[in-house]
């Protein structure tokens, strides 16, 4: 047997508090708390120091001059012909002291789509202080008459003409607003037909030409029926074959107008193969 080993005597008061593991645990749980309050508040000053300085920079940043717009020189305009760069300018709320950095490209684009004339527009900064416009305006054809005049575009887009446009073009009657619906971005085939007769008149010598050509009635049925300055007959081209119609009239114009029947002439129907029908005023409703 081994002789029992000695143990030193532990006074009573601190019996009991070397195995106590609870006690222990707590007594570090202050400094542990203090210590990451500390950090997390030192962490948030810091971030809230970084955050104001960003602000201050950026700000600083947008007053500065060497990124604004100097003068309008600084704007380059491209595809402008009936609109003038200050119509432009305006319309986009752009001019000298706009800063490129608080600038809003897609804002500018939808200020200038919102022009009547503007098809198609593109605003790209050019850095530090210039700024490229790109534009595409609209080309009327032809005037509409639906309550209001409109123009019409080649794709068979109305848009309402502005203060000061020009109006020398001729003006199609006849239609109804649900007749410029568009298939696919397509014009309707109505209007196509329409434009492909403005196109045989660009060639057409007078007084059916498209200088003196001042309204195209449409009839959906019957076809299209010219009205000209100096002439005060309607003439009447059906659905088809345009250009073979008004080579005829050409070449009856001057008979007409020897015979004195121009005078007397309230409606020329060139409808009809290897002859022209004349209505006498007044009796247009019944031929």
């Amino acid at each position: 047997m081994q002789p029992p080993r000695y143990q030193k005597k532990v006074p009573f008061w601190k019996r009991g508090r070397k195995n106590n593991i609870y006690r222990r645990g707590r007594r570090g749980e202050p400094t542990r708390f203090w210590r990451r309050a500390i950090l997390t508040l030192f962490g948030a000053g810091a971030l809230a120091a970084i955050s104001l300085g960003l602000v201050v920079l950026y700000y600083h940043l947008l007053t500065s001059p060497y990124f604004c717009i100097k003068e309008n020189s600084s704007i380059e305009i491209q595809g402008l012909r009936r609109l003038t760069p200050e119509q432009l300018l305006q319309q986009g709320g752009l001019g000298p002291g706009i800063s490129l950095l608080a600038l809003k490209p897609a804002q500018v684009e939808r200020n200038l789509l919102a022009h009547s004339w503007i098809a198609q527009a593109e605003c790209t900064r050019k850095w530090p202080d210039r700024l490229v416009l790109r534009i595409k305006e609209r080309e009327p054809v032809a005037l509409v008459q639906l309550g209001e005049l409109l123009y019409v575009d080649r794709q068979g887009r109305l848009f309402k003409p502005s203060p000061g446009d020009p109006h020398d073009f001729p003006v199609i009657t006849g239609l109804k607003q649900e007749d410029f619906a568009q298939t696919e971005g397509l014009a309707p085939e109505v209007l196509t037909q329409a434009f492909k007769l403005l196109d045989i008149l660009k060639q057409t010598p007078p007084p059916l030409n498209l200088e003196n050509v001042s309204e195209i009635c449409v009839d959906k049925e019957r076809g299209y029926t010219l009205y000209a300055n100096g002439l005060g007959a309607a003439v009447d081209l059906g659905l088809n074959d345009y250009p073979e119609k008004l080579q005829k009239f050409a070449q009856i114009w001057p008979v007409l107008i020897q015979k004195g029947h121009l005078a007397k002439a309230g409606r020329i129907n060139l409808d009809y193969p290897q002859r022209v029908l004349l209505t006498v005023k007044g009796m247009e409703e019944n031929p």
